[in-house]
């Protein structure tokens, strides 16, 4: 008999899915979530059972990206059962040590980090031979603008269109460096990342959240791993990894290497402060905003870089000094 130790809104369906796989005489276990609206179980099995209805999760996408990373040697999660409609799957269990989970365990960063950028070298050494849209300006600037939505609205300053135009030309001048030809997972980071020491090789690393995934540029997911909101990486892992990353994919000019990924660092924490911002203030998610000021500062120090001193201009030109940072 299946034991569901909590209240399920999908009760029904779940043991309905279950018993139709010959399953049963399990435990679910709750796993919490981040920003997602999946729900894990997990069984006792070694496997998960993942809840996902909404359109937004991509579920087909996940299927497929999946395979591809399993396909070329990787460690993402073997897909078992699927209910499309119902929106159930039963996915393989990596356990419980995260990247943060693990260091919290006295395991070594730089081993860490260096394995998953293993794993991402290996990635971008192939022609991915998936059909995603491409990562371009198009989709870079929609994902800007919801700092510019969300931001604006919680400091309360109205922007002028022209101010947004600028705002926008000033991205696009900067995206003309970004070269888009390598499969980039988009959250390649400590939390969605496992260490399987059991396994070899580029299989340690245990790789989930990956149903976004798009064409794109090979420096924006090393900066998601290693300018995480999340966590603070040492600097003497980041420069560690960096350089392995210029080692492993033989890149010849670092100096451009470095420009894309304060560029990518400074959009990617840009739209976390929006992303963050929405889900305080239009999920009731308000645990968010704590973070609200570290991505800010992320994105600031980024643009400070060689390269990008017109968007600190910019900000300087329309934010006041005592409202860059909310609270």
């Amino acid at each position: 008999m299946l034991n569901i130790p909590f209240d399920i809104k999908n009760k029904n369906n779940i043991e309905i899915f279950l018993q139709e796989n010959k399953i049963s005489n399990h435990i679910l276990e709750s796993i919490p979530q981040d920003a997602s609206n999946r729900n894990y179980y997990r069984m006792s099995n070694s496997l998960l059972l993942m809840e996902s209805k909404a359109p937004e999760n991509k579920n087909y996408e996940f299927i497929k990206v999946a395979n591809y990373l399993r396909q070329i040697g990787l460690s993402a999660p073997e897909i078992i059962k699927t209910d499309h409609k119902k929106g159930l799957y039963l996915i393989e269990d990596f356990g419980n040590l995260t990247f943060n989970k693990a260091i919290k365990e006295n395991i070594s960063e730089e081993l860490l980090y260096t394995n998953a950028i293993k794993c991402l070298s290996h990635i971008q050494s192939l022609s991915p031979n998936l059909e995603l849209p491409k990562y371009d300006k198009k989709y870079l600037l929609q994902e800007l603008n919801l700092f510019v939505k969300w931001y604006f609205k919680e400091i309360n300053i109205k922007l002028s269109d022209e101010s947004i135009k600028i705002w926008e030309k000033l991205w696009i001048e900067l995206f003309k460096e970004l070269k888009n030809d390598k499969l980039v997972l988009r959250d390649f980071h400590a939390d969605n990342l496992f260490w399987l020491p059991e396994r070899t090789n580029i299989k340690k690393i245990g790789i989930i959240d990956f149903q976004d995934a798009l064409i794109g540029d090979a420096a924006y997911d090393i900066s998601s791993l290693l300018e995480d909101v999340r966590r603070n990486v040492s600097k003497k892992t980041k420069k560690i990894v960096i350089q392995k990353f210029i080692q492993l994919n033989e890149i010849k000019n670092e100096n451009k290497f470095i420009k894309k990924y304060n560029i990518l660092t400074a959009q990617r924490n840009a739209k976390i402060v929006g992303i963050f911002i929405r889900l305080a203030r239009r999920d009731q998610k308000t645990r968010y905003l704590k973070l609200v000021n570290k991505a800010m500062g992320i994105f600031l120090e980024s643009a400070k870089k060689k390269g990008l001193e017109d968007i600190i201009n910019w900000i300087e030109m329309y934010i006041p000094k005592n409202k860059i940072y909310i609270g």
